[in-house]
């Protein structure tokens, strides 16, 4: 999973070796520890494509067949 790390954990996270990350940095990491990293506020999920929005266009005229 795709993640930016918004804080640095403290001994919650001992198990893992969190060092190389830097805050505000996206890496890929994974789903195990991107779950936990999300849930206890230290990471924000980031996805891969924008989110895209329809336009909106009223009402569109088809052209007339013959």
């Amino acid at each position: 999973m795709r993640i930016r790390f918004t804080g640095l954990p403290g001994a919650d996270f001992d198990e893992f070796d969190l060092r190389r990350f830097r805050l505000g940095e996206i890496y890929d990491v994974p789903t195990r520890l991107a779950s936990l990293l999300i849930i206890a506020g230290y990471a924000e999920l980031v996805s891969g494509h924008q989110i895209a929005e329809a336009a909106d266009f009223g009402h569109i005229r088809f052209p007339k067949t013959k």
